[in-house]
């Protein structure tokens, strides 16, 4: 007859609780938060030589337009954007192509665009993407580009730079932009928006949103007068400055217009 010999293990499994312990479990990208996400992305980028320029909703945060950021635009070299969304695919990053709506909403905002999404969530209301443009869309140069902290997670210890435009070339790139579209089409509708937006909140920072006119009360109340000539005596100083390109020195003057209410945005060049 033959005796077991006692074990602290049931026989066979003596050795699993070791095994289980070194094996590594990868985690996904995309279980992060998408600022983290973004982080990541942009870190990948400038390792791969390829320097991304903050844009859109993003970049007007910064100029204290309290917009909601769901997606994360940024401008890339033209001939660097199949290398840069290769870099974002590697990793782990899928291609999230926009609805038809947003195509109909939004036109080239969401044509010219390369979307990859960095939530796990799939549905429209909650998607998250990085998204990446030519930079020629924006009609911005490098020359007008400056290095900054970034505004997409701060502090960021892995991307602690990023190039941003200066405002004046933020108002001129819209302007500029503007005149290539018709007046009602849908890219120039989504402009016209944003550059209304900037100039409320970033010239006038009317951090309460609209005021009416008749409202002589809270128009006082908030010294607006005041609030005008200070943005447009900046506008007159961006043009001593030479800031606008050769040739349009007339963007100062329309966006001086603009602020004092002398002009209207829907009377900028278009296509």
């Amino acid at each position: 007859m033959m005796l077991h010999t006692p074990s602290s293990s049931p026989p066979g499994f003596d050795q699993f609780p070791q095994k289980l312990s070194q094996k590594l479990i990868k985690k996904d990208i995309l279980d992060n938060s998408p600022a983290w996400v973004v982080d990541a992305a942009l870190h990948a980028l400038q390792q791969a030589g390829i320097e991304p320029v903050e844009w859109g909703s993003l970049l007007y945060n910064r100029m204290h337009v309290p917009t909601l950021i769901k997606d994360y635009f940024y401008l890339v070299p033209d001939d660097a954007l199949a290398s840069a969304s290769g870099v974002l695919s590697d990793l782990g990053l899928p291609f999230s192509p926009p609805s038809k709506l947003l195509m109909q909403t939004e036109g080239d905002f969401s044509a010219k665009g390369i979307y990859h999404r960095i939530s796990r969530s799939t549905l429209p209301s909650s998607i998250s993407c990085i998204a990446l443009f030519p930079l020629s869309f924006s009609t911005l140069l490098s020359s007008e580009l400056e290095r900054k902290p970034p505004h997409h997670l701060r502090p960021s210890t892995r991307c602690p730079s990023i190039l941003v435009p200066r405002p004046p070339a933020v108002y001129a790139s819209l302007i500029r932009m503007m005149a290539r579209y018709s007046q009602y089409c849908s890219t120039r509708t989504v402009l016209t928006s944003d550059l209304s937006e900037l100039i409320g909140y970033n010239f006038l920072d009317l951090q309460l949103g609209y005021i009416d006119p008749e409202d002589e009360g809270l128009w006082k109340e908030l010294d607006i007068d005041g609030r005008i000539q200070r943005a447009v005596a900046l506008v007159r100083q961006w043009s001593w400055d030479e800031e606008w390109r050769e040739g349009e020195e007339w963007i100062g003057d329309a966006l001086a217009g603009i602020i004092d209410g002398t002009a209207d945005i829907s009377h900028l060049p278009s296509s």
